[in-house]
Formats: C-alpha cells, structure tokens, sequence
C-alpha cells in the first residue's frame, strides 16, 4: 500500500522516485546557479531520469509552471546553463519541440561555474559518507536497534592536511609553472633548498584563477624576474611572484618596447625608481 499521498504531500520512495547518479547530486551544489537555474535542472532530471531517459522535449511553458516564473525569464536561464554546457538542446527542428538532456559528464561544464578540485577533494576527504550507520528495517522509535551504530571519527589531522596538500597533480598548469620558477631560482642558486611546491601551486592557482593572468605570461614574467640581476636576488618564492606580478609585468614591456636600453635595474638611475617602492624591496631583502 503506498506510504505516500499527493494531495497532503507526503512523500516516499515506494510510490516513484528518480535515479540520479551521486557525482551530479555532489556537482550541482558546488555549482554557480541560482535558484531558477537549479529548479530548471531539477525539472529536467524529473522529465528524463524520472522515466529511465536520458532526455526528453519539454516547452518553456512546462520549464516557467515548473519553476514558478515566467516564460522570457526561463529563456534567459535556460540559454545561460546551455552557454556553461550543463544543459544541452539535442534536437531543435522548426514546428517541433526542443528536446534537452543534462550533461553527465562533470568536466566538460564551463570552467567557471564549478571548482572541478574542490569536487575531487571532498570525495577524497570524505564530505559525502553517511556519518551514521543506516537503521534495520524493523526498528521503530520505541524499540532501538539491537546495537549501537559506530561513532563517526573525522580523518585525523595529519592525514588530512597531506591529502589538502597534494590535490596539484605532475601534469596541472600551476605545478609546472611552480616547478619552472624553482629550476630557474637554481639556475643562479645551485643550493637552493627544496620549497612546498604545493603550497607555491596554490599561490600560482591564486596567481592563474582570481588574479585572472593567462598562464603564457607568467611564464614569461618567470623568465624575466630570473634574469633580472636585480629581481632574481628579491623573487625567491610564488609568494613573491604574485606580490610583485604587476611590477614585474610593466618592466618585462618596458623592457621589450626599447629592447635597446636592455640595462639592468642595478646599475639605473635611482630616478628610475619610486622612492618608496625600492624602500619596500630594501626592507624585503633585508628581512
């Protein structure tokens, strides 16, 4: 006998539930969507995964009753997850319905509106194991279960801080442009100790995804800053590189407009210099 009952909304798997697989339910609330956005989604998967398909034509009235607005506001929103690739329209012929279907597959959505690594790692870290263990069938509220569920233990400390700190893998853009500053600090400082690369990746992911520079030219402000004879002796670090980015950048372009004043910083007119920028530099070279 169904469990559930539409007209005083009470809910239960017995009476139809939808099949979604984990990674989307783990994506979408880590995604950049509003609530339209969401609701649309929602809907989507109702239609399709709802009736074991993985698609189906559905107007923009049915998407605006859904989703309680209207239908020139579910347009704009519908249109903004197709630009992200959440949402794609697979058939759309004039006179016929639009069939849309929902993009499975995580990496392929825009960049932008998902954190792809911070997806990875709360899987690795465990955000999405159930805390507590499921209760027997036959267990009512008056009488427990015959044994008490195992207490939840949270990854120790130690374990979790190296997990955090080895989420930049060999073949991503910000441990190799880590790795290039290192080896070209150790060019002109053979004894140069071995820094946390991880910890310079993240500066660079920093440097690449909230400072928004194209990774072509910090390579080239890389090669620039270690051979300067002045900025090679003060850029040590990630941390340093992206403190000094913009400083480094305008002097790498001074530098390639006049390519024949090539003269090293050092040997420049104090002039060249704002008095309180090089107090800053004395300051850090002396600490």
């Amino acid at each position: 006998m169904p469990k559930g009952d539409r007209e005083i909304f009470k809910a239960d798997c017995e009476d139809g539930y939808t099949r979604i697989a984990n990674l989307i339910l783990e994506a979408i609330p880590l995604a950049r969507l509003n609530g339209v956005q969401t609701g649309i989604c929602l809907f989507l998967w109702r239609r399709s995964y709802g009736w074991n398909r993985d698609a189906d034509a559905i107007t923009l009235a049915e998407f605006a009753a859904a989703c309680g607005t209207s239908k020139t506001y579910i347009s704009r929103q519908l249109k903004d997850l197709m630009d992200k690739n959440i949402v794609h329209r697979r058939e759309h012929k004039y006179g016929h319905i639009p069939v849309y279907a929902f993009t499975t597959c995580i990496a392929q959505w825009c960049k932008g509106c998902i954190n792809v690594q911070g997806l990875h790692k709360n899987a690795i870290l465990g955000l999405y194991n159930s805390a507590t263990e499921g209760l027997h069938k036959t267990t009512t509220p008056n009488h427990p279960p015959d044994h008490e569920p195992p207490a939840f233990e949270p990854p120790l400390k130690t374990e979790r801080k190296k997990i955090e700190r080895n989420i930049y893998t060999p073949d991503s853009t910000e441990l190799q442009l880590a790795e290039m500053l290192l080896l070209q600090i150790r060019s002109h400082i053979p004894g140069y100790k071995q820094p946390d690369l991880q910890k310079w990746s993240k500066t660079i992911d920093y440097l690449l995804r909230l400072d928004r520079r194209e990774p072509d030219e910090v390579k080239e402000v890389i090669k620039y800053a270690q051979a300067d004879p002045f900025w090679q002796a003060n850029i040590l670090s990630a941390e340093k590189l992206r403190q000094h980015y913009d400083r480094l950048n305008l002097r790498r372009s001074q530098s390639r407009a006049s390519p024949g004043q090539g003269q090293s910083p050092l040997k420049k007119s104090k002039n060249d210099y704002p008095i309180y920028y090089c107090a800053d530099i004395v300051s850090e070279v002396e600490e």
